[in-house]
């Protein structure tokens, strides 16, 4: 019964990780399965990622941003086959703050609801659910940038905030030019008060 029990658990996890889609700390797992001991679902993520290294699979089954897993495909095969992924549904706003986001990372959440208003909060809480970036608490807010998920998906070789950045300029700058010249503004003012 007890086997049975921790095969269940396992293939359990395995699904969480494959319809989640983006990376799972073990706390969210933890929270969502109702397995309470984190220390098992650890070993059990860990099991799970050592089979499919042992299959030499497309899929992995690892680590990311420090305490977090996520069942995605090998880089090796990303690039292939991404053509056939399909694109997330987003609303305009969402694309639009999301590609304010990909311009200014790491940007202040804060910022971001000065230039796009209060429903930014709804496009940021979207596009995190979607794994397409990450919020680190930082200071009275958080700091929000682009995930692998968000390079993979936009066909970026990497997540590389400078290069999306280079990408997303020209978008940026003709749908809200006049509003990061004022932020930019506002920021210059901030760090270099006259006297």
């Amino acid at each position: 019964m007890q086997i049975m029990g921790l095969l269940e658990d396992k293939a359990l996890v395995e699904a969480a990780l494959f319809v989640a889609g983006r990376p799972l700390s073990v706390k969210e797992l933890s929270k969502a399965l109702g397995i309470k001991s984190l220390d098992y679902l650890e070993k059990l993520i860990e099991l799970i990622a050592s089979e499919y290294a042992e299959r030499k699979s497309a899929i992995e089954v690892t680590k990311v941003a420090g305490d977090k897993w996520v069942m995605q495909v090998k880089q090796e095969y990303s690039q292939r086959v991404i053509h056939l992924m399909p694109k997330p549904e987003l609303t305009a706003g969402e694309l639009k703050t999301l590609a304010l986001i990909a311009f200014l990372q790491p940007v202040e959440q804060s910022k971001i609801v000065k230039l796009r208003g209060s429903q930014a909060y709804e496009h940021i809480k979207r596009l995190l659910e979607m794994g397409l970036i990450y919020a680190e608490p930082y200071e009275r807010t958080k700091l929000l940038g682009t995930t692998e998920k968000f390079a993979e998906l936009y066909g970026f070789p990497e997540n590389d905030p400078n290069l999306i950045r280079e990408k997303f300029r020209e978008v940026i700058h003709a749908e809200y030019e006049d509003l990061v010249k004022k932020l930019e503004e506002t920021e210059a003012n901030r760090n270099n008060p006259t006297t």
